[in-house]
């Protein structure tokens, strides 16, 4: 099922629109993008990440689980893979970036995977409806990180499950310098390259050095009721899987 109706939704703020404009004109190209820079690692960190997703769902009742930030739909159909199952809504503010994802949908992944052009600050979705939220890679482009952050627990059911895959601003010098001379030096360069476009991979090294490093984003997490705030480093802390659980009735 697709709702993908127009070119985008409203965004909060002039970053917002920024963003969304940067991702329509790089959706051609982002998926061969994210391999070459990558190196296929990306593939892996996001089947590590959405191991556990779901497990925490009872037998017998058909689980629900929000791609956040769904982007292309790598991530969505590897928690469709891991839970086949599991009815699974692929939310985005781009549609272009859901529509270059839709030709990935055959077989039951078309009937169990809803895609949905949606604003994270403002989910299209209702109280506790959700059993986990997964996202990758897009929580470091909202523009007001504690709103989103709301809305995040508000469509959780108490005990649902929160998954975060990013780079958070590295804090660790050898970190540093991997950032600084791949992600400012090599990576534009590489996403000209691939998608023609040079801006949009300027703009990753300096979303990372504005937003939260992990310890940060963990705090953020526990301050909005979320407990069991787990972090995991990746590939020398180039990435991180932040996961957590929202906390139930006490």
């Amino acid at each position: 099922m697709t709702d993908t109706s127009g070119t985008s939704v409203a965004v909060v703020d002039a970053h917002g629109a920024q963003v969304q404009r940067m991702f329509g004109r790089i959706a051609h190209g982002y998926d061969r993008a994210n391999r070459v820079m990558s190196l296929g690692i990306d593939v892996r960190w996001r089947r590590r990440a959405v191991a556990a997703l779901l497990a925490h769902v009872e037998s017998g009742r058909t689980a629900v689980g929000l791609d956040l930030c769904a982007g292309t739909l790598d991530s969505t159909l590897a928690i469709h893979q891991r839970f086949p199952t599991a009815r699974l809504i692929a939310g985005d503010f781009v549609a272009s970036m859901l529509e270059h994802g839709q030709a990935k949908l055959v077989g039951a992944a078309k009937d169990r995977i809803e895609t949905k052009v949606m604003d994270a600050h403002a989910l299209p979705l209702a109280d506790r409806e959700c059993d986990a939220i997964f996202c990758a890679f897009g929580i470091r482009n909202l523009s007001d990180l504690a709103r989103a952050t709301a809305e995040q627990a508000r469509v959780l059911r108490p005990g649902g499950k929160l998954v975060v895959l990013d780079f958070f601003r590295p804090e660790r010098w050898t970190t540093k310098v991997v950032h600084a001379v791949y992600n400012r030096g090599i990576l534009p360069w590489v996403g000209w390259a691939v998608t023609g476009d040079r801006e949009a991979y300027q703009y990753l090294p300096r979303s990372i050095g504005k937003f939260d490093s992990t310890g940060e984003y963990a705090a953020r997490l526990s301050a909005a009721g979320f407990v069991d705030v787990q972090v995991e480093s990746l590939t020398l802390g180039i990435a991180s899987i932040i996961r957590a659980t929202l906390q139930g009735p006490t």
